[in-house]
Order: C-alpha cells, then structure tokens, then sequence
C-alpha cells in the first residue's frame, strides 16, 4: 500500500480521535464533575468494578490456561472481524502462546480493521453487554461482575500482546498502527462506560457516541467555514 494512502487513513483515524475527545470529556464529566454525589454515579460501576479485581485472582489460579485462552480469543477476534468483512475463513489455529487464521483474499485494502482488531476490541465484553438488557434485574449485579472479569481478561490481552514484534501491527507503519489501535480502544472504552449508565445499553451507547461524532463533525465545520470567512474578510 502506498505511503498517501497510508497518510489519508493515518489522516482519517487522527480526526476520528479528534472528534471523539469532546465526548470523553462529557463521560468525564458525569462521573467526576456533576451535581450528584460521586459515590452515586460510582455505583453505577461497582459490580463492574469487582469483576475486574476477581479476575486478577482468578487469573494467577488459572494461568496456563488463561495463556491459551487469550491466544485463542486473539484469534476469533481475526475471525468475527473477517466474517464482517465477508471473507472466508480456511483454517483456524490457536496453541498456548502461538495461532495463525487463513482467510481468503489477497488484497490489503480493507484488511486493516481485522489485522489490528485483537489489539483494541473486546469481543468478550461486548457479547455480554449485548445480552445485558435481557437479564432480571435481580440478577444483573451477577452478571455485571461476569462484564467486569471480561474486562480485565480484554484488558490484559491487550496489555500482553501489543507490541511492534507482533507481525500485525508491523506489517504497516507503526505511527498508524499505534494510532488506530488507541484510538479505537477510546472509542471502545466510551461505549463500555456509557452502556452501564442507568437507561442506556450498549446499543444506545453506541447510538449517542455516533450522534456525538456527528454533532462534533458540524461543529468542526461550522468553525473553519467561520474561520476561513474571517480570515477572507480580513
């Protein structure tokens, strides 16, 4: 692939980023800065919150095959992310440590979202926040606490298998690699955060960080037509 094309997508996720930034500061702000007590908006996360600090328990007694379960969810990430690309998959290796996936198709374009997938999208945690809103009400704390564990075990995936040695990640310039991969992992966080606050789900998480991004898109143009009217003007 061409450096240009390279510098339009490198372009493209920077003002991804960019427009994503304002809604990471209104999710900042209902955590930490609204009217209401912080130990209430806290809650919200609490069950979350213990699931994550189980898993670090959990996964010292289960290390070995904690190894090869993130191998493996490294490789269905390729997999889901290939299928969604309406690329078929051949083969599907996942050993402790070491996996390969087969797909069809020679071309690269297109192929970066299911190169870099492993490293920034939590497969785990979304499936369950996607079957969150059928669970009784009695029960979600169980099942949060479950969402929590998923976090973690994401969390420490990409943690343990982000590095430029991986041939994913090397096989572009490392600038955008690192970039997409971030960039994607805020916009992912963004949606995980939202989903647990009262009256929302993932679904409709996902629907107002679209609508944030848009909002911000108008509001961006709006300020360098302003801009380069003034500087017309002048």
């Amino acid at each position: 692939m061409s450096r240009f094309k390279y510098f339009i997508y490198t372009t493209l996720v920077i003002i991804l980023l960019l427009l994503t930034l304002p809604y990471v500061w209104d999710i900042i702000k209902f955590i930490f800065l609204s009217d209401t007590p912080i130990l209430d908006r806290l809650d919200t996360f609490k069950w979350a919150a213990a699931g994550t600090a189980a898993a670090l328990i959990i996964g010292q007694i289960f290390k070995k095959n904690l190894k090869w379960l993130m191998t493996f969810s490294h490789e269905l990430t390729h997999i889901i992310v290939a299928l969604m690309f309406f690329r078929k998959v051949h083969s599907f290796n996942a050993e402790s440590g070491t996996g390969n996936v087969v797909t069809s198709g020679t071309s690269r374009n297109g192929l970066i979202p299911m190169a870099l997938a492993p490293y920034c999208l939590p497969i785990f945690t979304y499936l369950l926040l996607f079957l969150r809103p059928l669970m009784n009400a009695n029960g979600l704390w169980i099942f949060d606490i479950i969402i929590g564990i998923s976090i973690a075990f994401h969390c420490g995936c990409f943690w343990s298998q982000t590095g430029k040695y991986q041939t994913d990640i090397n096989q572009y310039p490392l600038f955008f690699s690192y970039i997409y991969i971030y960039t994607c992992r805020l916009v992912n966080c963004c949606i995980i955060i939202a989903a647990f606050v009262p009256g929302y789900n993932v679904f409709t998480s996902i629907w107002e960080l679209l609508c944030a991004l848009y909002d911000n898109t108008v509001f961006f143009g709006i300020w360098v037509y302003d801009s380069v009217n003034q500087m017309i003007n002048k």
